[in-house]
């Protein structure tokens, strides 16, 4: 990370001007990766750094709130409107990596439900409610026939306020599991 002829740093201060976040994922010990500054280029961002030890066996504690996570991220999804030529595609793809996550144990699916709740979760490209907050124009003009069944026919304000009430419920979910996730990890800590 900190290798080349341009200082972590100095990349990082430039992004962070830019609006651009820097997660950090260090491959091995965790504490090696803040030695070698993985951490600090994130934190020089507002970003996440997290390593993955790939030495270390993964144990599954299951939680009285995996259930709780994985009923919410199934309401998370029904806040995603796709819109554009792949969005449909896209949507769907995003239901398969959700499936991919549980094939391999509720651990996986859990950790993937609580990372689209975080800020780092985006899909502005496909999603009209990550979209809208960058550029609301979108709303819009994205072409009827490609946008969902029930937005094929409503109006300009009709869809504003259809992805505005997608937007707030989508938070809402977003903020339970973020809570959830505080029990579930202080669970783990304690067991």
């Amino acid at each position: 990370f900190t290798q080349g002829s341009v200082s972590y740093r100095l990349a990082c201060s430039a992004a962070k001007e830019k609006g651009v976040v820097v997660n950090t994922i260090y491959c091995g010990d965790f504490d090696e990766g803040i030695r070698t500054n993985w951490k600090s280029g994130a934190d020089l961002t507002g970003g996440s750094y997290m390593s993955i030890e790939q030495d270390r066996k993964t144990v599954y504690i299951a939680t009285p709130y995996d259930k709780q996570i994985d009923a919410c991220n199934e309401r998370l999804n029904k806040t995603y409107i796709y819109y554009g030529a792949s969005g449909e595609q896209k949507k769907e793809a995003q239901a398969a990596q959700d499936r991919n996550a549980e094939s391999y144990g509720m651990s996986n699916k859990v950790e993937r439900a609580v990372s689209k709740s975080s800020h780092a979760y985006t899909n502005s490209s496909w999603d009209l409610v990550d979209a809208a907050k960058e550029d609301e124009s979108v709303i819009a003009s994205a072409p009827a026939a490609q946008l969902p069944k029930e937005m094929q026919g409503m109006s300009a304000a009709q869809r504003k306020a259809y992805v505005d009430q997608k937007a707030g419920e989508r938070k809402k979910i977003q903020d339970e599991i973020q809570e959830l996730n505080k029990s579930r990890q202080a669970y783990i800590a304690a067991h």
